[in-house]
């Protein structure tokens, strides 16, 4: 029964979330903001708020203190995970089928400007966690600041919307609908994720005592694959297209958000007493990310660069399994 509500969880986070990203991009297109707007804060956020939600839900709601800690903290660190590793490394498999340019391009500063934000924060939540942990309340405005004047930067040099083909509204089939009718499905799509999200939480940590795996191991890999990296592929889809811009936006801007608004929340909600398990993590992703920074800085990524990403993941997983993840 639990696997069952996991899998039905899942799936309905995954289609409240296809409302809320398709509303996201109406919304984008009604109030006319160009792809970096649109790619690292509208559908960057939208597509990143179910990893937000989840350890909001598992740090409020669930009765053992053990578990909603390392639940929650492994949600909010293990989406940052994903998005600098696999997520990345996922967008060569396209880029490999393209009949012209393989390589990705893009707007290198906008993107130099997400990377260099993700890392500046996520290094300021480890070392919160050793140095600085009486001052958390302190740093959690700090992030709330640092992510409005990311927004700032980001809006300051928008570019206009670009006209492109768009699916009609989902829920109200509208191929032209208004804001209100936007608005109306970002609402459902929103209340859809919260409910669903609950449940999902409550069955991982049930699914930890069952399989004899620790909550934070299972939050790391179920979450952000669970409720992240579906709504990525809409990056995929954009490289088959040729808009690389947007799909690489799209991850540094949901890394930008992950390393803000959820560190925030996690260092209201918790003790944010990272163990040994959450410091190989921010390790590896931080690594991950500077690797992608260098990559980043020349303009252009050959998609056979990106191999080493997936590798950094499987590496965490590895050691993970094999080193005090079991209960």
């Amino acid at each position: 029964m639990e696997f069952l509500t996991l899998i039905l969880s899942l799936l309905a986070i995954l289609a409240f979330c296809e409302l809320f990203t398709n509303a996201v991009e109406w919304l984008g297109k009604n109030l006319n903001f160009g792809h970096s707007v649109v790619g690292s804060v509208f559908s960057a956020v939208s597509t990143a708020l179910p990893e937000t939600i989840v350890p909001i839900i598992a740090l409020i709601t669930l009765p053992s203190h053990a578990s909603k800690e390392e639940i929650g903290i492994g949600a909010i660190l293990g989406a940052p995970l994903m998005l600098s590793t696999l997520t990345f490394s996922l967008l060569a498999i396209p880029a490999f089928f393209r009949k012209d340019n393989k390589n990705l391009n893009f707007k290198k500063d906008a993107i130099l400007l997400d990377i260099k934000f993700f890392i500046f924060n996520f290094s300021i939540a480890l070392f919160i966690s050793v140095f600085a942990i009486t001052l958390k309340y302190f740093f959690a405005i700090f992030f709330l600041i640092s992510y409005l004047f990311y927004i700032y930067m980001v809006f300051k040099k928008d570019e206009g919307f670009e006209e492109e083909d768009l699916h009609p509204l989902l829920f109200f089939k509208s191929k032209e609908p208004g804001n209100l009718l936007v608005f109306l499905q970002l609402g459902i799509g929103l209340c859809g994720i919260l409910l669903s999200s609950y449940f999902f939480v409550t069955s991982i940590e049930s699914i930890s005592k069952i399989i004899g795996l620790s909550p934070f191991i299972v939050s790391v890999i179920l979450s952000p694959i669970a409720t992240e990296l579906p709504e990525k592929f809409n990056s995929i889809s954009w490289i088959i297209k040729g808009k690389d811009h947007l799909a690489i936006s799209n991850i540094t801007g949901a890394m930008v958000f992950q390393s803000s608004f959820p560190i925030m929340v996690g260092l209201i909600l918790s003790k944010w007493q990272l163990d040994e398990k959450a410091f190989t993590l921010c390790f590896i992703t931080i690594f991950s990310s500077l690797y992608l920074y260098s990559l980043i800085k020349r303009g252009s990524i050959n998609p056979k660069l990106l191999f080493l990403n997936f590798i950094l993941y499987v590496i965490y997983i590895l050691i993970s399994l094999n080193s005090g993840a079991r209960l």
